[in-house]
This record gives C-alpha cells, structure tokens and sequence, in this order.
C-alpha cells in the first residue's frame, strides 16, 4: 500500500504496511556498539548524536527521523539533517530508493520477528531482497520525550 504523506509522521497507520520513496535524504550518523545484534550503550550514542549535530550547526528538519540501524556487530545511529554543502564524511546521503515498512507492537527486544516477516514479506511479495533495515522509534518528536516505547516502525530499503 503506498504511504499515505498527508498523514503526521508520527500517525501509526502511515508507517503500517506502506510502500514508498525517498530521494536525496541526509543523515549525519555516529557508530553504535553492538553485541550479537543487541545495541549497546544506546543513550549514551544518543546523546553523541544530539551533540555532534549541534556543534556542528546542522539543521535538522521539523519532522526528522532518528533511525537506528543494528546488525550483528556494528550498527549507527542516523539523525537526519537538511542538506549542507559542507563535506562531513559522518554525513549518509540516501539516495532514491523504494521502502517499505511496518509497525512493530511490544518491547524492543522482540523486534527483530518483525523486521524478519517485514524481510520476508518484501522478498516474496516484491521478489526484492532487502539492503537495509532501520528501525524509528517515535520519541524523537518534542510530544514524546521520555515517553516508554512500546511501538516502532521497521523500514527495509531495496
């Protein structure tokens, strides 16, 4: 189903089951610690990322993403910023490229069965493996600071 933009970013029903596009996003990123897939020190990187981004003085737009990518061994933390003319080599440029997403209801240790049926779901749906899986939680937003998370979205880039 292709994503439903007129919807806030932080509206659930506009990440569950959507299929979109994204050209030329930045992200300025910083490296997370990771165990066996399991992030490490994720608030202390938080707070990295908040800092670099500030004293660098990068924009980052109204509804931005803070996007967490974890693999086995490695991962990064991603806060997307306004385009800049400044080369920074912690600066991601995505370019376009089709997602798809899903919502992930329940504690974070337990999403990765999601983002495992999201994977599987885009394969044999799409016949396209997936590159990339992140996962947003919806703290980010100035509503939700200190709120628990008990909902995230998946996205898997093609």
């Amino acid at each position: 189903m292709e994503m439903n933009e007129s919807l806030p970013i932080t509206d659930q029903s506009r990440w569950e089951e959507a299929e979109f596009e994204w050209n030329e996003k930045y992200f300025y990123t910083v490296s997370l610690k990771v165990l066996f897939g399991k992030a490490q020190n994720l608030h202390e990187s938080f707070q990295q990322l908040r800092a670099e981004v500030s004293s660098k003085g990068y924009t980052v737009p109204p509804d931005g993403l803070a996007l967490m990518e974890v693999e086995l061994f490695k991962g990064r933390l991603m806060c997307e910023i306004m385009k800049t003319n400044t080369y920074d080599a912690n600066i991601y440029e995505m370019e376009r490229s089709k997602f798809f997403s899903t919502i992930h209801k329940g504690p974070f240790k337990t999403i990765k069965e999601t983002a495992k049926k999201l994977q599987e779901h885009v394969n044999g749906a799409k016949g396209i493996r997936p590159t990339s899986t992140y996962y947003w939680d919806f703290r980010h937003g100035p509503d939700l600071v200190g709120a628990r998370a008990d909902s995230y979205v998946i996205i898997c880039r093609v």
